[in-house]
C-alpha cells in the first residue's frame, strides 16, 4: 500500500474492521496523513524498490522462487492473465501487487475455485517468505505494518478458503 492510494483505502477500512490487519492498515493510513511523506515514500523505496548493494525484499514471485527477476514464472502468469483479458501495465506480472490485483478480480468476478488455485500455485508459493524478509529487513514502522499486516490478511484469507 503506497502513498497514493490512501484515500482509497480509507474509504474502504469501515468495511475491514472486523479483521485482524485492520488495526495495522488504520495505523498506515494515519502515518501517511500526519507524516513526512518523502520518509515514508524512502522507506519503501528501500525496502521494496531499491537498496545500496542489494535489495532485501524483492517483490517479484519469479524473484522467490526462482532466484531472478522476469524468470519462467511470467510467461505463465501471462498465460493465467490473458485468459480474463488483462495484460499488467505497470509492473511486471509477478509484482506482488498485480498478483494481489488479479486475485481479487477472479474472486470479483465469482471464480472461487480459480481464485483458491492461484493462491496454492502462486500466493502461497512465495508471499510467506517475502513476508518474512519484510519482517527481518524492514526500514521503519511503516513497512512494518505494511508486511504485518498482508501477513495477517493471508492468514485470514487461508482460514477463509479452507471452511
Amino acid at each position: 500500500m503506497g502513498v497514493k492510494y490512501n484515500e482509497k483505502v480509507k474509504e474502504l477500512l469501515d468495511k475491514v474492521k472486523d479483521r485482524k490487519y485492520y488495526e495495522n492498515v488504520k495505523k498506515i493510513t494515519e502515518m501517511i496523513d500526519s507524516g513526512n511523506k518523502d520518509q515514508l515514500a524512502t522507506e519503501f523505496t528501500r525496502c521494496f524498490i531499491n537498496d545500496y548493494k542489494h535489495l532485501k525484499c524483492p517483490p517479484y514471485e519469479s524473484w522467490y522462487r526462482e532466484r531472478t527477476i522476469y524468470g519462467k514464472v511470467v510467461a505463465e502468469l501471462y498465460d493465467i492473465y490473458s485468459k480474463y483479458g488483462i495484460q499488467p501495465m505497470k509492473e511486471l506480472p509477478d509484482h506482488i501487487s498485480t498478483e494481489m490485483e488479479f486475485l481479487a478480480y477472479v474472486f470479483y468476478l465469482g471464480k472461487e475455485d480459480e481464485g483458491k488455485k492461484f493462491l496454492v500455485e502462486h500466493i502461497f508459493k512465495w508471499v510467506p517468505q517475502f513476508i518474512n524478509d519484510i519482517e527481518k529487513y524492514h526500514y521503519g514502522e511503516y513497512t512494518k505494518l505494511l508486511g504485518n499486516s498482508l501477513k495477517l490478511f493471508l492468514e485470514e484469507l487461508s482460514l477463509e478458503l479452507n471452511k
